[in-house]
């Protein structure tokens, strides 16, 4: 029984015997075709780098869990496949899209590799569609200083990790592009880098005389006139006829207000373009700046011809109208302007002001107070409704509106001193004063208000308090030649000559045109006993320009002393011009004409003067002697009679009686 237990046992081992060997060799068979598959598989992942080095990566790595080393990624860029190393730079621009397929390193399966393309943000992983405009822009954004100073771009970088650990780097070169620059440019994001990016993009084509423009564009709009004129000069000197480059840079020269250079440039626009009813309203715009009205007619006609309805276009030659006289075709055209554009102030204004011009006052106060109703915080509104009341005598009201104006533009020196004008209507002299001071104090070289101030003192002879406060005006306003020749006239009137010369040749200094100021300067002089200086300083008051019939005749007597007959003569004459009844002057002009021994000259002058003055005893002497000259005794005699009767003590009592004897003699001999 245990020896056939043992046989069988025996035969069982050997049946598994027999059968095992075959199993073994399918074992073999099957782990030959697994190494042969893992070999392909390794090809497959590995490539042309399945070396020793690589076999060596891959147990390193699979089989004792260390950092993969990074080879390759390939990369579809637009349809097309690229396969990039460490070693490479992938150059790209911002039209292209591509996609980072595969990553190839010591990993079996690519486990735990990521993909980051920087300037994207975040791991951007494998198979996903990447612009490369949000790359190029975002670079851009990052750099943009440093590139526009003329540094270069600093590269991006597709980054490769594992896990969290890099462990390659494929460089991303951004080949810009003057479009680039241009779209950056138009980015409202990047306004403040512009001109910058323009000037880039121009610079790598300096020959596109569209981006010039749109660089000069921008320069306007920045306020930065003469680089804009150089770039429109640039286009022009390339496309003469560029009308885009004339109208650009005659706005340049109308920012510079030169408008005799700006207005070539737009006549050559119409020119070009006759029907271009922009061109004609700022051919208009710049007739009506330099003065030439019925120029500016004509133009904003043939615009309004062209282009129907323009309100601007209306409101601007309403404007020209009234500058030309014609009055009912300018409230025609602000009453067109107005019908379209009843909101705006400008346009309401005007039409009032014409109105009331035209004698329409119900209609100009009714837009008047519409103004100030519709726009209530305004301070034109209420200025123009001051004005209004004015004109028709209501200083209570007028008062009252500029008073308005002041709450809503306090610091405006206009409305302060029309506030003092309406004060002084009112005779309420102190306030007026306070608003001249206070309009001085806002604007220092307002000459009216300081000549205000002054008159508020001088009418009184306050010469005390004038001084101080001219003095006291004086500090806000250092450079005001007015005050200084005010100060000149008080210190004058004071006696205190010394004082009155320096500040009169202050004026002077400072640029003052006033010919009283020299004639005055010689009444100090003379007052002095400097007659030399003060002949000079009459003579220069006379050349100077136009003066006061005082001032004139200050000069005259000055020249008459110092015996210039001939200058005095023509001193007498612009007198009789500035003051055509003022007979002294008359008078005058038939004494000096007597010197000369010009006697029909002298009757014609001593006619005038008795005219204009019928109580000047010396006029009705002179005419007296110039006839007796002529021996015409019997005008003679009536004039020496006037003369007596105005004076029974002057020389007229001795020549009467001597006269009626030459008379009797005279018959005698006939």
């Amino acid at each position: 029984m245990d020896y056939y237990k043992k046989d069988e046992r025996r035969e069982r081992r050997q049946r598994r015997e027999k059968t095992g060997r075959p199993m073994i060799l399918v074992g073999a068979a099957l782990a030959g075709v697994l190494v042969l598959v893992g070999v392909v598989l390794l090809i497959a992942f590995y490539g042309e780098i399945f070396t020793v080095k690589g076999i060596k990566g891959f147990v390193r790595v699979n089989l004792l869990g260390k950092t993969p080393a990074f080879h390759y990624v390939d990369i579809e860029r637009n349809g097309k496949e690229e396969r990039v190393t460490a070693a490479d730079t992938f150059t790209i621009t911002y039209r292209d899209e591509f996609i980072v397929k595969k990553v190839s390193t010591d990993s079996l399966f690519e486990k735990n590799i990521t993909v980051d393309v920087e300037g994207l943000g975040g791991a951007n992983d494998l198979n996903v569609l990447l612009k490369a405009v949000e790359l190029v822009d975002a670079a851009m954004s990052a750099a943009v200083r440093d590139s526009l100073r003329g540094k270069p771009l600093p590269p991006s970088v597709i980054r490769i990790r594992y896990g969290e650990q890099e462990i390659g780097a494929v460089p991303v070169r951004i080949d810009l592009t003057p479009q680039d620059w241009l779209r950056f440019a138009r980015n409202p994001a990047n306004a403040k880098w512009q001109a910058q990016a323009l000037e880039k993009a121009l610079s790598m084509n300096p020959d596109d005389t569209a981006l010039r423009k749109t660089l000069a564009e921008q320069y306007l709009e920045s306020g930065k006139i003469d680089p804009a004129m150089a770039q429109y000069r640039a286009v022009l000197a390339r496309k003469p006829d560029d009308m885009t480059a004339l109208s650009g840079l005659s706005r340049c020269y109308v920012e510079k207000k030169d408008y005799t250079r700006a207005l070539p440039l737009t006549k050559r626009i119409t020119e070009l373009n006759p029907k271009d009813a922009g061109a004609h309203a700022v051919a208009g715009f710049l007739y009506g700046k330099m003065g030439k009205w019925n120029e500016a007619v004509k133009h904003y006609e043939t615009s309004l011809k062209l282009k129907p309805g323009d309100a601007m276009v209306h409101f601007s030659l309403g404007g020209a109208y009234e500058k030309t006289g014609k009055l009912a075709p300018a409230v025609k055209e602000y009453e067109a302007a107005h019908k379209q554009l009843p909101g705006d102030p400008r346009i309401t204004l005007a039409l009032a002001d014409a109105y009331r011009k035209a004698g329409r006052e119900q209609d100009a106060a009714k837009l008047y107070a519409t103004l100030a109703r519709k726009n209530t915080k305004d301070p034109n509104a209420y200025a123009a409704l001051a004005q209004a009341h004015g004109k028709k005598g209501q200083v209570k009201e007028e008062i009252e509106h500029y008073k308005k104006a002041i709450e809503l533009q306090p610091k405006d020196p206009i409305l302060r001193y029309n506030l003092g004008v309406a004060y002084d209507k009112a005779k309420r002299h102190k306030e007026a004063l306070a608003e001249y001071e206070k309009a001085l104090q806002l604007k220092p070289d307002d000459q009216d208000a300081a000549a205000r101030v002054s008159e508020h003192y001088f009418r009184d002879k306050r010469y005390k308090e004038a001084v101080s406060a001219l003095n006291r005006i004086k500090k806000t306003a250092p450079k005001n030649p007015r005050i200084y020749a005010d100060l000149g006239f008080a210190y004058g009137e004071l006696k205190r000559y010394p004082e009155a010369e320096a500040h009169y040749k202050k004026a002077l200094q400072l640029g003052s045109k006033d010919p009283n100021i020299q004639l005055n300067l010689a009444a100090i002089y003379e007052k002095q006993g400097r007659t030399k200086e003060a002949a000079k300083a009459v003579e220069k008051g006379g050349k100077s320009g136009k003066a006061s019939a005082e001032a004139l005749e200050r000069m005259g007597a000055q020249q008459l002393k110092a015996k210039q007959y001939d200058a005095a003569l023509k001193t007498y004459r612009q007198l009789a011009v500035v003051d055509p009844k003022r007979g002294l002057a008359y008078a005058n002009m038939g004494y000096i004409h007597s010197l000369k021994g010009q006697t029909d000259k002298a009757i014609e002058n001593f006619r005038l003067a008795v005219r204009y003055d019928k109580e000047d005893e010396a006029s009705w002497l002179g005419l007296g002697e110039a006839y007796e000259k002529k021996k015409l005794y019997k005008e003679a005699l009536e004039a020496y009679k006037a003369a007596y009767q105005i004076n029974p003590e002057s020389r007229a009592a001795e020549r009467i009686p001597q006269l009626r004897i030459k008379m009797l003699e005279d018959k005698h001999r006939e």
